[in-house]
């Protein structure tokens, strides 16, 4: 499932899924960056086996093209990339498994808000090299 774009394949990945996550409000963005990578990531790698990349791109609050406007509502863009077709059907199947569900809700309960998590599977398209 690569996408194709003018300068060829756009990724490694089969399938590629991005997550918009939102903090809790009585959180400093610190302390949610350091619980996410301490403590979320190890808990998603141990229960999520079948994800390859697994990468967190935390927004910066101010918008660099719109200054004064406020941030967009969600603090981290998360990545996540299957190397397979089948890798991503698993993590489906995983997702889908009450128990972990519990657990992960659970964890996140401590950082972040479920309920406005949104995920999407996204097709990657680059641009070719910029040419001299």
């Amino acid at each position: 499932m690569p996408g194709e774009g003018v300068g060829g394949p756009t990724t490694k990945a089969a399938v590629k899924v991005v997550a918009l996550i939102s903090a809790l409000p009585d959180i400093s963005r610190d302390d949610f960056i350091a619980y996410y990578e301490a403590n979320h990531v190890p808990l998603v790698r141990r229960l999520l086996p079948t994800i390859g990349d697994y990468r967190r791109n935390y927004v910066e609050p101010q918008p660099i093209n719109r200054p004064g406007e406020p941030s967009p509502g969600f603090d981290v863009i998360t990545e996540l990339w299957f190397e397979t077709e089948d890798d991503y059907q698993a993590f489906r199947r995983t997702v889908s498994d009450p128990e972990v569900v519990a657990q992960i809700r659970a964890d996140e309960a401590n950082f972040l808000v479920s309920a406005r998590t949104r995920m999407h599977v996204v097709r990657e398209h680059i641009a070719p090299p910029r040419q001299g």
